[in-house]
């Protein structure tokens, strides 16, 4: 079997990195979205056994090794722990090889379509089976099938669909789609379902027809998730960056003009102005790259706690200008790198980035403000502060407390 690529595939090989290899008794010890984030090998009960495994299929994607180079990895795994595992040698190494591999480029290919340039240019997705001889009905019914890249079908039946299941799934432009002859993007076929008693915990799972227990999920989706930073509820009182070098500070760009209507009416739900934010990045959950190639995942666990309640803060500027907040990361004046203490560890720093967005209303030339949005080491925080001293000479307190660092970039305004 050829290798899975002839040059590195950084987000598989992001997903497989982080991957914790967990030793278990059989497949279902670790089930659905748990792969994400756990590495496993059914019945290979020691972390040694599990993490050697872990490091081979990681050469298989950093290096391109083929099915043979694993199986002698597996041959030297096996005689150095006395693996006792079901199922003939070549079997099993090629289902070890085959299915984490092929997710984990799954996972890459998932991360990467989620970026708001590539929806933009590819909104549909195409499923493709792969011709196997020996084929599952559904999947087969599945072949050419043109969906939008968000519609809910793909949520249980983005590829692989179970074990040995080669099918994929294709992104597809609107002109692409119409030269398969589609006016319009296909219906969503209705599922038929099948139980599946989860031994672990006696729950009944209703898993659609053609697909694996354990496959309905999109892969690398809660891995996207994991990556989302966490909300900083407060924003600190005092901003005391560690001075980085001189740093010239050139005038701000002129306030964007924005129209009233980015302003939300107050009294609505956190779950409102929270779709409100994602609004601004399509409404999906997604990693955003910023101006300078930044990744940050976008989705609503951005505004929740760690209990999963959202954590809005009450203050209406705030509420009624969260459009405003969204865009000083889509199009900033300005991006900071700012190093400052840590104060939940003595001694230590937090680096971060502060994007910096300076507006005004449309026809209120008196609703003047400015959004901030900073994130950094897994925490991230939002302000919203209205002011009428904004300007490319300002000399608004607020400002010259934000502008601290080092400037990675500048709007340019012409």
């Amino acid at each position: 079997m050829p290798a899975y690529g002839s040059k590195p595939f950084k987000e598989a090989i992001d997903y497989l990195q982080q991957k914790v290899p967990l030793p278990t008794s059989g497949w279902a010890d670790v089930y659905g979205q748990q792969h994400d984030h756990a590495f496993m090998v059914a019945g290979a009960k020691k972390t040694a056994i599990v993490e050697d495994f872990l490091t081979g299929v990681q050469a298989a994607i950093n290096d391109g090794e083929t099915l043979r180079d694993f199986q002698k990895r597996f041959d030297t795994i096996v005689e150095k722990h006395g693996w006792d595992y079901n199922g003939s040698r070549g079997w099993r190494s090629r289902l070890i090889y085959e299915t984490n591999i092929r997710q984990a480029y799954n996972a890459g290919r998932e991360a990467l379509a989620e970026e708001p340039g590539f929806k933009k240019l590819f909104p549909y997705m195409e499923y493709r089976h792969s011709g196997a001889e020996n084929f599952r009905p559904q999947h087969k019914a599945w072949d050419h099938l043109v969906l939008a890249s968000d519609d809910p079908f793909w949520g249980a039946h983005s590829p692989s669909n179970g074990y040995g299941c080669k099918c994929k799934k294709f992104p597809k432009s609107e002109r692409a789609m119409r030269r398969m002859g589609k006016a319009g993007p296909d219906t969503a076929p209705i599922d038929q379902y099948k139980e599946h008693l989860d031994k672990r915990t006696g729950e009944v799972r209703q898993i659609p027809l053609g697909i694996d227990p354990g496959f309905e999920h999109t892969p690398g989706k809660s891995w996207l998730r994991q990556a989302t930073p966490q909300v900083q509820e407060q924003w600190p009182a005092t901003i005391k960056p560690v001075p980085i070098g001189p740093v010239a500070k050139p005038p701000l760009p002129p306030a964007t003009a924005v129209l009233a209507e980015s302003v939300m009416p107050e009294g609505l739900t956190d779950a409102q102005y929270v779709q409100a934010f994602l609004g601004e990045f399509g409404g999906t959950e997604r990693v955003f790259r910023d101006v300078l190639g930044e990744p940050l995942v976008i989705n609503d666990y951005l505004f929740r706690k760690a209990d999963g309640q959202y954590a809005i803060p009450k203050n209406n500027d705030y509420r009624r200008h969260i459009k405003l907040l969204a865009r000083a990361l889509i199009e900033p004046d300005e991006i900071w790198s700012i190093l400052e203490p840590d104060h939940a560890r003595a001694g230590k720093y937090r680096l971060k980035r502060r994007y910096i967005k300076c507006w005004v209303i449309s026809g209120e030339q008196a609703t003047q403000g400015v959004s901030t949005f900073e994130h950094g080491q897994g925490l991230w925080t939002g302000q919203i502060a209205l002011t009428p001293k904004l300007g490319p000479q300002s000399n608004d307190p607020l400002l010259k407390q934000l502008r601290q660092g080092v400037l990675l970039y500048q709007r340019d305004e012409h």
